[in-house]
């Protein structure tokens, strides 16, 4: 699942009024850790005349609709009053003067119900031991109107808990020191620690990567194994996008504290957080939905399309995860195969399975089948799509050549830009012939009709098989699908 930024979850959209031209817009935090809460003192100079609004928290992220149940006590010295709007989770702050304003506030542990795993995945958690809070659930986001206006945040902790703490956009200052960074990064990033948190620092091909695990009793607990993942699927995976750009990347794990479930996880601007059920952590269940969520990386936060098309940043996601685990050796063939059935059994016998894709999202959050769509319809699009691309080239290109060429164009766009569906085309079109690129998206993705796979559709690696006119794929050239997902 991505984290929203607009990548599938949490769009920062800055709506507010006019602005000095080359002004800076800085926002002091000062945090004070205490027992279920943390106190938050916000120093912030206006730019604007009569008002600024603020919001808190995003729906969106994870589906808590109630999220404004987190903070409280909220409000401002005494030259400014404060309106809150509890519906559209803001606050409209009113001055006469451009001095410098003082907002105060409470975030409340408000996860009791910690069964629930998007409440531990999504809400602050503040105990004696342990922290965990992502940047926009902790951080109040000003609305501005200027697009590429600057907004810098500086934290610094006035009480600080006793643990260690790490942050995902600024993994070397452990809350030692005044944390600078934009609000955008803050924001879409975490803050974590505890009492019992482990960090590993290495550098793997210019990266500096961190991986940070809670619960390790016995310091050899799933570290060599984690490591080793990570290593090779990393490995893997910038080889498939040939991106070695980033200077850091944070692999962040932890078990849940009560919630009964195998794995779940929400990627940020460089890592990505998972949580687990507190045993062992590596089978291929969990490596599949750890790689994922590292996918979107790349699909989801460098490459997007708007959340209403999570065919692409999670369906394409799913195929793009299990092609370069299989790259990557980190699963068989067989398990390739049994992956792939499994979505396509899931998909072609699933009720809804013609669902068109603009009612998708607006059952998205009901779970079930219609939370599953996207990533099954989107997977089973890419392969189709890199079966096609596969044969039209003789070989000589795939899915890969066709999302490097796409990303290559967002590059040249500005920073917010979202890839749209004629973007997708045009890309494709260098690969495929334009109709039929049009005519596939626009049957097997907009309108939804499950793609009536046969023979004809699939390189000669794979053999079809139909169960009930439900897709099965088996790998009969062992030698050629190693070469060809190399």
């Amino acid at each position: 699942m991505k984290n929203p930024r607009s990548r599938g979850l949490v769009v920062f959209i800055f709506l507010f009024g006019s602005v000095l031209a080359n002004a800076r817009i800085d926002l002091k935090y000062f945090l004070e850790y205490k027992l279920n809460s943390i106190h938050v003192t916000l120093k912030y100079t206006p730019l604007f005349r009569d008002s600024t609004i603020f919001t808190y928290g995003e729906p969106l992220f994870g589906g808590q609709n109630d999220i404004i149940q987190c903070i409280s006590n909220v409000k401002a010295t005494v030259h400014s009053s404060l309106i809150t709007d509890s519906a559209t989770r803001s606050f409209k702050l009113y001055y006469s003067t451009l001095k410098p304003i003082v907002i105060e506030y409470d975030i409340l542990d408000t996860s009791t119900a910690r069964k629930d795993v998007r409440k531990e995945l999504f809400r602050p958690i503040i105990q004696k031991d342990y922290f965990y809070c992502h940047g926009v659930n902790l951080f109040l986001n000003p609305q501005i109107k200027e697009k590429g206006k600057k907004i810098t945040v500086s934290i610094q902790w006035i009480q600080k808990p006793s643990f260690p703490l790490f942050y995902g956009f600024d993994p070397e200052n452990k809350g030692k020191k005044k944390a600078c960074s934009t609000a955008d990064s803050t924001l879409f990033s975490l803050m974590t620690g505890g009492a019992d948190l482990s960090v590993d620092k290495f550098n793997l091909n210019g990266t500096q990567n961190y991986i940070v695990l809670r619960g390790v009793s016995n310091k050899q607990y799933n570290r060599p194994a984690i490591r080793d993942y990570f290593i090779r699927f990393n490995t893997s995976i910038r080889k498939f996008w040939n991106d070695y750009t980033d200077p850091c990347f944070s692999l962040i794990l932890q078990p849940f504290l009560e919630a009964d479930h195998s794995i779940s996880g929400v990627a940020f601007a460089n890592g990505f957080i998972g949580k687990y059920k507190a045993d062992t952590l590596l089978n291929t269940q969990r490596i599949f939905v750890i790689s994922h969520e590292i996918g979107h990386h790349w699909l989801g936060h460098r490459l997007e399309m708007n959340i209403s098309h999570q065919w692409f940043g999670e369906g394409f996601n799913d195929y793009i995860t299990f092609y370069t685990l299989v790259s990557g050796g980190l699963i068989t063939l067989e398990d390739f195969e049994d992956k792939m059935n499994e979505v396509f059994k899931s998909h072609y016998t699933s009720d809804i399975r013609n669902t068109p894709n603009d009612s998708v999202f607006k059952n998205y959050w009901k779970m079930g089948d219609y939370n599953r769509l996207p990533y099954r319809r989107g997977a089973i699009f890419a392969f189709y799509l890199d079966n096609q691309i596969r044969l039209a080239s003789n070989g000589e290109k795939s899915i890969r050549d066709f999302l490097r060429a796409l990303a290559l164009f967002r590059r040249e766009k500005p920073s917010d830009y979202e890839i749209t569906v004629d973007d997708f085309i045009e890309q494709a079109a260098i690969f495929l012939p334009r109709a039929q690129v049009m005519s596939d998206l626009d049957e097997y993705i907009l309108k939804g009709n499950p793609i009536p796979f046969n023979h004809s559709m699939l390189t000669p690696q794979y053999q079809l098989m139909n169960d009930h006119e439900t897709p099965q794929i088996k790998i009969v050239d062992e030698k050629k699908f190693k070469v060809m997902y190399n």
